[in-house]
């Protein structure tokens, strides 16, 4: 896992980006609609993430691109049942 993380270091940091920049954009907004939205684009930029490392390593196929679709969609659908 180290070595992995190692050779992928710049791709883990663009999704720990990603996270932490959606987390602080969340909890900067007292609006739930807004709060909503967010959550929905930072859950379309890790399926985006997640294809987009995969395409570079030459490892994509359908299985993972419904991976990690599903786990997006079920961050929305988590969310939105808290929140709306």
């Amino acid at each position: 896992m180290r070595k992995e993380i190692k050779s992928h270091f710049w791709h883990y940091a663009v999704l720990i980006l990603i996270i932490f920049l959606g987390g602080i954009v969340f909890f900067s907004y007292p609006d739930k609609l807004i709060k909503f939205k967010v959550g929905i684009l930072t859950a379309l930029a890790y399926i985006f993430w997640g294809i987009l490392h995969h395409l570079l390593e030459a490892n994509l196929n359908a299985k993972i691109m419904i991976e990690y679709s599903l786990i997006g969609a079920l961050a929305i659908i988590v969310l939105g049942g808290v929140l709306l």
